[in-house]
């Protein structure tokens, strides 16, 4: 559960990169899905490596 908590902050936290940078530029900022799917495993991956790390402490 800690992995999967971790991973919806990483995406969170991504969005509201995304969202404050589209503000910045005033735009908007579109992501393909063949980019967006690989970003949000990505994001699992990184959470569940730390989370297998601070375990393994």
């Amino acid at each position: 559960m800690e992995t999967f908590g971790r991973g919806c902050l990483y995406l969170i936290i991504g969005a509201v990169v995304l969202l404050l940078l589209a503000m910045l530029l005033g735009t908007t900022i579109t992501i393909p899905w063949f980019i967006f799917i690989p970003l949000v495993i990505i994001a699992f991956v990184v959470a569940a490596s730390k989370s297998n790390r601070r375990d393994d402490d």
